[in-house]
């Protein structure tokens, strides 16, 4: 009977300890990062002196992250949070289950092909029944080096980035559905992304 009751209570305690560690991770997924500065709502360009354009800056708001070294601009109906250690999501405020996963790492702790395959082994095992495609038409002006790969899953297109910067790498994964089809944007901006210096 004894063994019964130690069992009993210490069952319930191993219980409540889980809850209040899942409950307390959970608060922090929903805690929205705040913005710090307003851009203007579109992308315009301004003739140069050569008769170039130039771009201004990108739409939206300048947001920091809380978790990682990195800023970038959040668009309106989007929303940055912290989901992980060195994990951010980005999503849509109306569906929250289409949303952008930001990854940075600094250029000393990682290597860019050593991301961009753990990148693809995250996207075969979304759909273990097809191989992902390599996407070709993604172009980062401010990237070194770019790959980009999508799969299709039961709900919608996910598609991962990794690209480097002068200094940082960046992985993205993006969870789309095809009701809300919002992955140019979390493309857009995904290459608003810069360290922090």
């Amino acid at each position: 009977m004894k063994k019964n009751l130690f069992l009993l209570s210490s069952t319930m305690m191993v219980s409540l300890l889980l809850t209040a560690c899942l409950s307390r991770d959970e608060e922090a997924v929903n805690e929205p990062v705040e913005s710090t500065e307003q851009a203007p709502t579109e992308e315009t360009s301004t003739p140069a002196e050569d008769g170039s354009t130039e771009a201004t800056e990108p739409s939206g708001t300048l947001t920091q992250s809380d978790a990682q070294n990195y800023e970038l601009y959040v668009q309106d109906g989007y929303e940055l949070a912290a989901e992980e250690p060195n994990k951010d999501a980005l999503y849509v405020v109306d569906n929250t289950a289409v949303f952008m996963r930001v990854e940075t790492f600094p250029l000393d702790e990682a290597d860019f092909d050593f991301v961009a395959d753990t990148m693809k082994q995250t996207l075969a095992a979304v759909n273990p029944d097809q191989e992902p495609v390599e996407v070709t038409d993604f172009n980062h002006d401010a990237a070194t080096q770019s790959i980009v790969y999508n799969v299709p899953s039961s709900e919608g297109i996910v598609t991962g980035v990794v690209y480097e910067l002068e200094n940082l790498i960046v992985r993205l994964t993006i969870f789309d559905n095809s009701t809300v089809n919002a992955t140019e944007d979390f493309l857009a901006m995904g290459k608003t992304i810069q360290a922090i210096q």
